[in-house]
């Protein structure tokens, strides 16, 4: 176990009363000045009594020095009394004589905002932060860092005015992100070193860690690599400073969060009831019988429930909801009722849409319903098209000049099939539409190229690439039967549990073998039953494609005509839908994105931030694309940007938490030293207990030594009262 270092701090409380020593002068002073002058005349009589005499006046000076001395020490110690000495025990190490560096630490983790009592543990780390820069002598540097994901620096260079410093601490804000504690070692020693280059004169530095030690940050879960390589830079930290790891966790927190907010269904329509699941977490030993749960649509109370949680379990409320609006629509649900406030709410974001539109592109157009290569495609997209006043899909059918002659903007998705190949310029168009944030669907078929695909689409040949695979061969060994991976893919999650819905069954006579690029994102949604992918999806650039094996018609596959189809087929357009969905809903720390071709024209793009400060974004070009972008997502809330003057319209964006942080449990400093830094020297303070003290009512001071002081002199005064009276009987 690292030691508990029990350091007596020594300080005044009131410092200017040293001043006041000056008057320990006045007895020396009237001493002097009340010497008797006397003029020596000779007389022969005197000097055998001054032989006699001049013994007992050398006893009678060491006398009067004494009474000297007793009246100054009292009232040297009566300032210091009224100066209010104190000595208290401390982590905090001071070294007389030496300029130090002290580098603060400031855990800014959203578990830091758990408040035990009035105040936060995050409050109660700027406060003893601010104690060490009072507490430390003139001389002293000073650095400030934010330990968060990713860390901050505050104060960089060290700074000897103390003064800034405070105000920086003072206006230090926590974050609603987690810790990454590697990073901020690797941080540290970088900053270490350049104190050591630019202020040679300070020899010490000390690395103060205020920090709550809970485990998520503090026991991080890294490869044996990456753990190797931590353990190394904290040793290195540890051999360039002194590490005091100062403990502001309170022990047997509770917790309850709101983990998760979603909707059954990822594309929105206008009139269309949405089921919305929201889960909640206890991470703590609290029996929850009737835990209140509020849903907040657009500002106002929709909904409310109460629902059991067990100690250290997770459950589930329900609510139906609809949408009779398009536009954004912002939920909010709600779990309150503990200390620790910034889990207890979870937003999202929901596009509501008058309808889902879609682009399919035939390779081969015929006449007739189920005519061309999209004939099937095009049904099962819209089953209720024509027979429903409400259809949640609109489908345009278009021939391959679509791709240019028409407005991609306008639709959700563009479903491609059997389109034997593809210009430069329509390569180009494609790109633009998945950098709006469109969706591309590719079938494939008897007239599919796949070097031109491979060339123009994949990136083979200077273009951009638009394909999650490299097209292979064609395979025309019939295949009986998928593989649904265990359904883990959103687009056949909803066949689980339904092994009579025909997707299992299905026959593939003809495929075309694709081959996943090791550099991409792609996942296989859907394989063969030889284990050859079948439908390949991967997010590229501000969209989302999928590429399907083989064919939408009948011509490859009798999948057209089974049950399972039309589920798939809508599985897959939902799937690409939600991808707005996702844009719009984001964690902490993730950037905020939004094309310049959803803002009219060149329209100023205004953000408000949760705390109702406005910022105005710049537009900047990634990929030849216009972006505004925001990446201060460091509070959770709701973001809302505004497209004007005048406003024209806006979008909404939830940033939620990540709920591995509502986990308050902390590390043993046992397991701190034996297994995180095994090896590594640290001295390891606990400071709750002294909040817990306070909180329990007004007490004095740990170690003033005033009161003593004042005894003493009390003391002092008798002794010299004592010896004034017998100097003065012998000397009658």
């Amino acid at each position: 176990m690292p030691p508990v270092l029990p350091l007596m701090a020594f300080g005044l409380a009131n410092l200017p009363m040293l001043g006041w020593l000056a008057a320990a002068a006045v007895p020396l002073v009237i001493h002097l000045l009340s010497r008797r002058r006397y003029r020596e005349t000779p007389w022969a009589a005197m000097e055998y009594l001054l032989a006699a005499l001049r013994r007992r006046a050398q006893r009678i000076r060491v006398q009067q020095w004494l009474l000297l001395a007793l009246r100054t020490l009292v009232i040297v110690l009566v300032v210091l009394a009224v100066a209010e000495p104190y000595t208290e025990r401390s982590g905090l190490v001071f070294v007389p004589g030496t300029a130090t560096h002290r580098v603060l630490v400031l855990d800014g983790s959203y578990s830091m905002a758990y408040k035990a009592g009035d105040t936060s543990r995050f409050e109660q780390a700027k406060e003893l932060a601010e104690r060490i820069v009072d507490q430390s002598p003139q001389g002293d540097a000073f650095t400030l860092v934010l330990m968060a994901a990713p860390p901050r620096v505050v104060v960089g260079t060290p700074t000897f005015d103390a003064g800034p410093l405070r105000e920086e601490i003072e206006n230090l804000e926590g974050v609603h992100t987690g810790a990454d504690l590697p990073a901020t070692v690797e941080l540290l020693g970088q900053l270490l070193e350049k104190a050591r280059r630019e202020a040679p004169r300070l020899q010490r530095h000390v690395v103060y860690f205020l920090t709550d030690l809970q485990r998520v940050t503090w026991a991080p879960g890294l490869s044996d690599a990456a753990m190797a390589e931590f353990r190394r830079q904290s040793g290195e930290l540890a051999q360039a400073a002194a590490l005091e790891v100062i403990d502001l966790g309170t022990p047997g927190a509770e917790n309850l969060a709101v983990t998760a907010l979603a909707a059954s269904q990822s594309a929105v329509t206008v009139g269309r009831s949405v089921e919305i699941e929201v889960r909640v977490r206890d991470f703590g030993q609290r029996e929850r019988a009737a835990q209140p749960v509020e849903l907040w649509i657009d500002g106002r109370r929709a909904a409310r429930q109460e629902v059991a949680v067990g100690a250290g379990g997770e459950a589930s409320v329900h609510f139906s909801c609809r949408f009779d609006a398009p536009g954004d629509h912002v939920l909010e649900a709600r779990a309150e009722g503990d200390a620790l406030d910034v889990d207890n709410h979870r937003w999202l974001v929901i596009p509501v849409r008058q309808a889902i539109r879609a682009l399919c592109v035939d390779g081969r157009p015929s006449g007739g319903p189920l005519g061309g290569t999209t004939g099937y495609l095009a049904t099962a997209l819209a089953p209720l098209a024509g027979r429903s006043e409400h259809s949640p899909v609109e489908v345009d059918v278009g021939a391959e000049s679509a791709l240019l002659e028409r407005d991609l903007g306008s639709y959700d998705c563009v479903l491609l099939s059997n389109v034997a190949r593809f210009t430069a310029s329509e390569a180009q168009a494609l790109d633009a539409y998945l950098a709006r944030g469109g969706s591309l669907v590719f079938f494939l078929g008897d007239q599919v190229m796949p070097e031109e695909y491979n060339r123009q689409l994949g990136g083979e040949g200077g273009g951009p690439r638009l394909l999650p695979a490299r097209l292979e061969r064609l395979v025309s060994e019939p295949q009986l039967g998928l593989d649904p991976l265990g359904y883990r893919h959103p687009i056949v999650a909803a066949f689980r549990g339904r092994s009579k819905s025909g997707l299992l069954d299905t026959i593939v006579s003809k495929h075309v073998k694709l081959e996943l690029r090791k550099d991409s994102a792609a996942a296989v949604a859907l394989a063969l039953a030889n284990g050859d992918p079948l439908v390949v999806e991967e997010p590229i650039r501000r969209g989302r494609v999928v590429l399907v094996a083989t064919s939408a018609d009948v011509s490859w596959t009798p999948m057209p005509v089974w049950f399972s189809y039309v589920p798939l087929v809508q599985e897959i357009l939902a799937w690409c839908a939600s991808g707005e969905v996702a844009a719009q809903n984001v964690a902490v720390g993730e950037p905020l994105a939004i094309p310049a071709a959803a803002v009219a024209g060149d329209a100023p793009v205004a953000l408000e931030r949760p705390d109702g400060q406005v910022r105005s974004l710049p537009l900047r070009t990634e990929a030849g694309q216009g972006l505004w972008t925001y990446g201060e997502t460091y509070r959770s809330g709701v973001y809302t940007a505004r497209f004007g003057p005048p406003p024209r319209h806006s979008r909404t964006f939830a940033v939620n938490v990540d709920p591995r942080e509502s986990d308050l449990a902390p590390v043993a400093v046992e397991e701190l030293q034996g297994e995180v830094w095994a090896g590594v020297p640290f001295a390891y303070q606990t400071n709750w207990q002294a909040q817990e003290a306070r909180a329990a009512g007004p007490a004095p001071s740990a170690g003033r030594l005033h009161v003593a002081l004042l005894y003493a002199v009390l003391a002092l005064l008798f002794v010299e009262s004592f010896l004034a009276w017998r100097l003065a009987h012998h000397q009658e």
